[in-house]
């Protein structure tokens, strides 16, 4: 009898770790981004919207579908005023690498606004379509110092700085800035914006001439930026899709794969609630370097 129990426990015991080796597998796969048991290629779309103040996560994504197998082509609609620097470059390096490496094509599908860093990490892709009222360019760097110090002084409030050296509290908001951390901080802008205008030139295939013209800061609508080499075409993100489906090897109805939404914290939703009613209450400083529009 003892024998017969042990027998027919061994037996459930397979049963129950063959059932869970198959749910481990289907949730794996759900994970990946897919369907289960279904090898069909797809389009992945990796969208990029609001403003750019990180990029670690999204780069994740993306190299995850770079990675997968059934993923034929990614197509990143953008919507997005710009952001911080050095998440916009990141970004861009990534689709780069993508578009350089690997062998999936990678398109970008301009909506409402893609400008600034918005338009800079699009400059990593094989092609970049956009509306024709799209809002793009915007080409520049920004820097804004806030000053309270003659809100202070009606108060009656003060600071008192000690300091190491000439520049260490340059931009505080609670004096005026002096010509020499002017002359500072401008060199620290051309350098960044530099660095836009070669990635611009390279990328789009502009001369100087025309990066004069175009690099001042100034918006352009989609149609603008297409008749001055800003964007490849003029089209909507269904026309973006099509055609990346050809490029692809794909059917035009093929099936659109997008990320898996991340479960958010408490802390996470308090967090965002009260950035979108306070902008910028978590930043540590004021100085931020950014490719973004100005309003």
């Amino acid at each position: 009898m003892d024998k017969r129990y042990k027998t027919k426990n061994r037996v459930y015991a397979v049963i129950m770790i063959g059932v869970l080796a198959i749910l481990v597998y289907m949730v794996s796969r759900k994970n990946d981004g897919g369907m289960w048991f279904n090898d069909q290629k797809q389009i992945a779309v990796l969208p990029l919207e609001g403003e750019i103040n990180s990029s670690r996560q999204w780069i994740s994504t993306l190299n995850k579908f770079a990675e997968n197998k059934r993923v034929a082509g990614i197509l990143i609609p953008i919507n997005s005023p710009g952001g911080q620097v050095a998440p916009s470059q990141e970004i861009y390096h990534a689709i780069r690498r993508v578009r350089d490496t690997g062998d999936k094509p990678i398109f970008v599908s301009m909506a409402s606004v893609a400008a600034s860093g918005g338009y800079y990490a699009a400059l990593g892709a094989d092609s970049i379509f956009a509306n024709a009222g799209t809002l793009t360019g915007s080409i520049g760097v920004i820097m804004q110092f806030p000053i309270y110090s003659d809100l202070m002084e009606k108060i009656g409030v003060g600071m008192r700085t000690v300091k190491s050296q000439a520049f260490k509290d340059a931009g505080s908001p609670f004096r005026e800035m002096n010509p020499a951390e002017k002359a500072y901080f401008q060199e620290l802008i051309d350098d960044v914006y530099a660095q836009f205008t070669e990635v611009v030139s390279k990328e789009r295939g502009l001369d100087e001439i025309n990066m004069l013209s175009l690099a001042n800061g100034r918006v352009f609508t989609g149609r603008q930026a297409q008749k001055s080499g800003l964007i490849d075409v003029v089209g909507t993100f269904e026309d973006a899709r099509q055609v990346l489906c050809g490029v692809a090897g794909l059917p035009a109805n093929s099936p659109l794969l997008y990320p898996t939404e991340p479960r958010r914290s408490w802390w996470t939703i308090l967090k965002d609630d009260v950035s979108s009613a306070l902008p910028g209450w978590e930043s540590s400083s004021s100085l931020q370097l950014q490719y973004r529009i100005p309003y």
